[in-house]
């Protein structure tokens, strides 16, 4: 098999929560070493966000954590100790990427801003990926991912048809997009450093990249700065009729005993999503809803009478298993796909012959837990993803041994002055 693209690279992590973890995981799926670096009384939050109930040590059994922390190797350092900060900057001589998202002010408070780690390693690529950036009158705010989703400019865009209400998307969008470029601006680093040499840091703030995903909303707000809420329909009206449609409702898969986090209800609720895009779509669907007289109707009059189509098409619907009305909407040439929620996405055929959900033997989870699999897939290493989230501090005492040469003594005297650790100081949940 042939290697994967970063095989060989070494990436020290001192991300936290979503959005770093989640570009070091890419880094890590791609075959980088990466080293998550925790300290013992003040680790990844995350450990203890939704923990599995029951378990002696919650902070190694988190979905969260465990999903976005997988294919990394665990390092405990007090960097808020003299002697943890030495040892930081012995292994960051063996690195060659640094990723952080600490709100903007704490490495130069942890005398580790960029003129010190630099100096450790005149070859490291650093990313920050603060917030709000480094520079500015709001660097020293703190930001997660709804809030940088709403001051991006994202939230204002989603709205129903009619309604001044905005509404942010379910999860916290602004932490994976921030990831996947946070991931991407480690290429250009190393890119920058075969070029020259040298080193580079990157200066990425999560709310900007954000603020680029408004695409062609910046340029209409340039001419029109009305914001206008289209809902399902068609912002230009191009489409009618045009929107989500429920169908008859699905009993729900048991899953809530392993996981208890889905809310107890016996059933799910289906939806697909119907685009007419052209006459010849909509003379279908008239055929499909048993009203050949509306098959006349022009763009014009679908957009006029577009709440009476969708109580017809909703109406169609109502009895029907969701992929059986797509099947049918797709045999008559119309446009369409069901809406699947995190649940069903589980059991979508299509994902499942890709091989996408995959479950990895951890020895705090379940052994039939799904997680997503690898988004950058290469064909020629014929690679699958086999390593699972490491548990606090696992490689702690290996790597210090391989990377930097320490003793047994060393490693004790670390652990008696807390610098390392084998599990969190006084851990809490949530």
């Amino acid at each position: 098999m042939k290697p994967l693209p970063f095989e060989g690279l070494r990436v020290a992590d001192l991300s936290m929560m979503w959005a770093g973890p989640f570009a070091t995981k890419l880094l890590g799926e791609q075959g980088a070493e990466v080293l998550k670096i925790e300290s013992p009384s003040a680790w990844d939050n995350i450990r203890t966000l939704i923990p599995q109930p029951g378990k002696s040590d919650p902070w190694n059994s988190s979905y969260y954590f465990n999903t976005y922390n997988r294919a990394k190797q665990s390092v405990t350092l007090d960097l808020a100790q003299a002697r943890g900060r030495q040892v930081f900057l012995e292994l960051l001589a063996h690195c060659d990427v640094l990723v952080e998202n600490y709100r903007a002010d704490v490495l130069d408070k942890l005398d580790l801003g960029y003129e010190v780690l630099q100096a450790a390693n005149p070859q490291l690529v650093i990313v920050s990926m603060a917030g709000f950036g480094k520079t500015g009158p709001d660097r020293g705010l703190v930001g997660f991912g709804p809030v940088i989703e709403q001051m991006s400019g994202l939230t204002s865009l989603t709205g129903y048809d009619g309604e001044d209400v905005p509404y942010k998307c379910g999860v916290s969008y602004g932490d994976p997009v921030a990831g996947v470029a946070a991931a991407g601006a480690v290429v250009l680093g190393l890119l920058q450093r075969r070029r020259t040499g040298t080193g580079m840091v990157v200066d990425l703030a999560q709310r900007e990249v954000a603020a680029t995903l408004a695409g062609s909303a910046f340029v209409a707000a340039a001419r029109d700065p009305e914001v206008v809420h289209h809902g399902n329909r068609h912002p230009q009206g191009t489409a009618a009729p045009r929107g989500c449609y429920r169908c008859a409702d699905e009993a729900r898969p048991d899953r809530t005993a392993g996981y208890n986090l889905l809310p107890a209800r016996p059933f799910d609720e289906q939806w697909i999503a119907v685009s007419v895009l052209d006459d010849t779509m909509w003379s279908a669907l008239a055929g499909l809803l048993e009203r050949p007289e509306w098959s006349a109707l022009s763009l014009t009059e679908r957009l006029a009478r577009h709440d009476e189509l969708d109580d017809a098409i909703a109406t169609w619907c109502a009895p029907l298993d969701a992929t059986e009305a797509v099947a049918v909407l797709r045999d008559h040439g119309i446009a369409s796909s069901r809406v699947l929620d995190t649940v069903a996405i589980h059991d979508d055929p299509h994902l499942r012959s890709r091989g996408f959900w995959v479950e990895l033997e951890h020895p705090r989870m379940p052994a039939d837990w799904k997680q997503p699999g690898v988004a950058w897939r290469s064909v020629q290493s014929g690679r699958r993803l086999d390593r699972p989230a490491p548990l606090f501090g696992e490689h702690t005492r290996s790597v210090l041994r391989t990377l930097l040469g320490y003793d047994e003594t060393q490693l004790e005297e670390l652990h008696a002055a807390a610098v390392i650790g084998d599990e969190p100081i006084n851990p809490g949940v949530g």
